[in-house]
C-alpha cells in the first residue's frame, strides 16, 4: 500500500475509533450524575407506580449497556430519542434550534479568523511598529476576559448605555451582532499570535529572499509564497479551537437568551433529559472530529510533503 493510501486508511481509522468512543461518553456522562429526570419531571409528590411507569415508557429501568446498545442502533438509523421533557422528537428539537447555532459558530468563526490571520500578518510584516505592539496588546486583552464577562460587557454598553443594538433574543440581523462578536473577539486572539510567528519564521526562509531577489511583487512574495506556508499552524489552531468556539456559544446563547442547541443543552442539563443531552454531545463531538478529519485534509492539500510522511 502506498504512502497516500496509508495516510488516509490512517486517518479514517483513528476517526471511526473516536467517533466510538465519543458515543460512548456521550451516553455516559449523565447516567453517572446523580439526579432522576423521571423524578424531576413528575416533581417530588409523584406515585412509584407512575415513576415506574414513565421510567419504563423511556426504557431507563433497562441495564445501563442495554439502553447503550439500543440508543447506539438508533442513532445509527437518524433517530435520537425522544425527550424526557419536552415529550417530542429530539431530532425536531434539535432540527429548531441548529440553524440559530450555527449561524453564532459560523459568524464567530469568520470574524476570529479574519480578523486573526490580516492582524497576525500586519504585526509580522511591521515588526516592532505601532501595528505590531497593537497586535499584542488587543490579543492579550481579549484572552484576559471570560466569554461570559465579555458578553455582559458588549450588552451593557451597546444594548443598555448606547442602545445601538438588542440586548436579547432573536430579533432580526442586529441581534445577532453582540452575539457573534463576543465569539468572535474572544477567540481571534488565538488566531493571531501563530500567524505573526508562523509569517516571520517564513519570510526568514531562503526561499522568500530567492523570491525577492527575483524581482517577484512584495505581496506576490507574501501572498503567494509566504501566507500558504504559513497556513498549517492556523489550520491546526482551528481543530484545537473548534470545541472552544461551540463551548463559548452555549454560554453565549444563554447570556443573550439565544435559541439555539446551547439554551436547549442547559435547559435539558438542568432537567436531566438524557436523549436532548445525549444527542447534543454526540453532535458537537462529531463536529469536532470531523473538524480534525478535514485539518487532516487540508494539511496534505497546502503540504503534501505531510501526506507521503504519514
Amino acid at each position: 500500500m502506498s504512502k497516500k493510501k496509508n495516510y488516509w486508511v490512517n486517518r479514517i481509522i483513528r476517526t471511526i475509533i473516536t467517533a466510538f468512543g465519543v458515543t460512548l461518553i456521550a451516553f455516559l456522562i449523565l447516567h453517572l450524575t446523580k439526579g432522576d429526570p423521571v423524578r424531576i419531571m413528575l416533581g417530588p409528590y409523584a406515585s412509584e407506580e407512575n415513576i415506574a411507569a414513565l421510567r419504563a415508557k423511556y426504557k431507563l429501568d433497562e441495564p445501563l449497556y442495554i439502553q447503550y446498545l439500543t440508543w447506539v442502533g438508533n442513532v445509527l438509523k437518524g433517530d435520537l430519542g425522544t425527550s424526557i421533557r419536552y415529550n417530542r422528537s429530539v431530532n425536531e428539537l434539535i432540527a429548531e434550534r441548529i440553524g440559530p447555532t450555527l449561524i453564532l459558530t459560523g459568524g464567530g468563526l469568520v470574524i476570529a479568523l479574519g480578523f486573526g490571520v490580516l492582524l497576525g500578518i500586519s504585526a509580522a510584516l511591521r515588526r516592532n511598529s505601532f501595528m505590531d505592539y497593537f497586535s499584542t496588546f488587543q490579543a492579550m486583552f481579549w484572552l484576559s476576559i471570560p466569554t461570559f464577562w465579555l458578553g455582559i460587557l458588549l450588552l451593557y454598553i451597546f444594548g443598555l448605555q448606547l442602545r445601538w443594538l438588542p440586548i436579547a433574543g432573536m430579533t432580526g440581523f442586529a441581534s445577532v451582532i453582540l452575539p457573534i462578536l463576543t465569539i468572535g473577539l474572544q477567540q481571534e486572539a488565538w488566531f493571531a499570535r501563530p500567524m505573526r510567528a508562523e509569517m516571520l519564521e517564513v519570510l526568514s526562509q531562503d526561499y522568500i529572499k530567492t523570491a525577492k531577489a527575483k524581482g517577484l511583487k512584495y505581496s506576490v512574495v507574501v501572498w503567494k509564497h509566504a501566507f500558504r506556508n504559513a497556513l498549517i499552524p492556523i489550520i491546526t489552531m482551528l481543530a484545537l479551537r473548534l470545541p472552544w468556539i461551540i463551548g463559548g456559544s452555549v454560554v453565549v446563547e444563554v447570556v443573550f437568551s439565544w435559541g439555539g442547541m446551547g439554551s436547549l443543552l442547559v435547559n435539558s442539563v438542568l432537567s436531566r433529559d438524557f436523549p436532548v443531552v445525549q444527542a447534543i454531545l454526540l453532535i458537537i463531538a462529531a463536529a469536532v472530529v470531523i473538524a480534525n478529519l478535514l485539518a487532516d485534509i487540508i494539511y496534505s492539500v497546502v503540504d503534501p510533503r505531510i501526506r507521503t510522511a504519514g
